[in-house]
């Protein structure tokens, strides 16, 4: 993967005598809560696709340890952002993974990524179903995939942007976890199917009814 993080220092005006240095006066600034604008040289590192970018653990010194620690901090777990993946970031790390359902071992590969990268997704005033998860109801309702917390498909996404569009905030990210698993309770609630968690061909009949 090219490594995108030096000119992005250099613009930033941030290049010190290690490769590794980092906006001291900006990290201090995040305290426990950022204002939920990303700075612009952390935004630029998501033009990497998830897939494509750094697998992090704990010992890691980048500048994308940086957009990882600012997203645990705005998603509400208090991090210090300074670029250095340490015990602090490790156990904010596991606590994310398991909130979303993911395996909880604190390395922060594809699937975290995914998670991350949602998080900064903006919400759409446009309520129209984006053509991709149209694609998707090509497919009889009867003849879906059955999904339950730990699913990871397209299929999710389709589940969770209608959850979303119904009412129900739930991140569309493609993780089956447990803000799915309970939205999508709730949603079996309000529609009188039975309350399993369990995305079956009566929920999905139900999700379809909305188009």
């Amino acid at each position: 993967m090219k490594k995108i993080w030096l000119p992005l220092l250099l613009a930033s005006g941030l290049f010190a005598a290690l490769p590794l240095s980092f906006d001291l006066a900006a990290a201090a600034s995040h305290g426990s809560a950022t204002d939920g604008q990303l700075p612009e040289n952390l935004e630029n590192l998501m033009d990497i696709a998830p897939e494509h970018q750094f697998t992090l653990r704990q010992g890691s010194k980048r500048i994308e340890v940086e957009l990882l620690q600012w997203t645990l901090n705005d998603y509400g777990l208090k991090t210090e952002v300074d670029g250095i993946f340490g015990a602090e970031t490790d156990r904010n790390v596991r606590q994310y993974q398991q909130e979303k359902g993911l395996v909880v071992d604190g390395i922060v590969g594809m699937y975290t990524w995914v998670a991350i990268y949602a998080e900064h997704q903006q919400p759409s005033d446009d309520t129209e179903l984006p053509a991709r998860l149209k694609n998707v109801m090509d497919i009889a309702p009867e003849h879906q995939f059955t999904l339950r917390q730990g699913s990871k498909r397209i299929e999710v996404e389709l589940l969770q942007w209608t959850l979303n569009d119904y009412g129900l905030k739930t991140s569309v990210d493609g993780i089956f976890g447990p803000e799915t698993n309970r939205n999508v309770r709730q949603y079996q609630a309000d529609k009188g199917l039975k309350v399993d968690g369990i995305v079956g061909v009566r929920t999905w009949t139900a999700l379809y009814g909305k188009y």
